[in-house]
């Protein structure tokens, strides 16, 4: 005599949660360059709002200043970060974490210190901004003003070609960019140009379309 068919219970909860979790895998797996990609323009962001204030503060300086920007107040070069300490100790800037910068390896913690001297400011892996040295309120517009960090102050400025967003010194963003302020007050996503093992700015940076070439630029290091 057969036995009766044993009735089809279907799947269990253990085949659905192996199911679910393939099908979780293959989603983020799909979608996981978009997360990426919004995540580095959310940074792109904040670090462009960043480089326009920093560019204000310059100005507000210069207006009490007949013009001129805070490098002028040393006696020798100084460092990008004792210029913008200078920002902090004339009373421009009250938070030096605007000279910070999301992935970057160089963020302030907040801490200045106490007036007048403001010691603790922008120290030492602190500022993530480099500058042009020796500009004023008459400089030509088109002149690049504020760098995102390169691997010297040497000019030319290089960064390197092979190094995304890890948190090290002259590092670039996705696909060879960095961000620049320039003396009009705009700030620009710039795509690097590649140059044996490194990457450089494009001409279109120093020669400006239907401007006179730009002449070398004296860069402010970072501490």
């Amino acid at each position: 005599m057969n036995e009766p068919e044993k009735p089809n219970k279907g799947w269990g909860w253990l085949q659905w949660g192996v199911v679910i979790v393939v099908l979780l895998m293959f989603g983020v797996g799909l979608l996981w360059p978009v997360f990426v990609l919004l995540d580095q323009q959310a940074c792109q962001t904040s670090v462009t709002n960043h480089a326009r204030q920093t560019i204000i503060a310059m100005k507000i300086w210069s207006q009490q200043n007949n013009g001129a920007y805070p490098d002028s107040a040393f006696q020798e070069r100084p460092t990008a970060n004792q210029v913008f300490r200078k920002l902090i100790q004339d009373d421009i800037v009250m938070d030096e974490r605007i000279f910070s910068s999301k992935m970057s390896f160089y963020n302030g913690d907040g801490k200045i210190g106490v007036a007048p001297a403001f010691d603790q400011a922008v120290q030492a892996g602190e500022n993530h901004w480099m500058i042009t040295a020796g500009l004023n309120t008459k400089s030509p517009r088109e002149t690049p003003f504020i760098f995102e960090n390169a691997i010297s102050s040497t000019w030319p400025l290089r960064w390197f070609s092979s190094y995304q967003g890890e948190r090290i010194r002259g590092r670039v963003w996705r696909n060879g960019k960095i961000i620049v302020g320039f003396h009009d007050n705009s700030v620009s996503v710039v795509d690097l140009e590649k140059q044996d093992d490194v990457m450089v700015l494009p001409d279109k940076v120093m020669i400006p379309k239907g401007k006179t070439p730009l002449p070398p630029l004296k860069i402010l290091d970072i501490e």
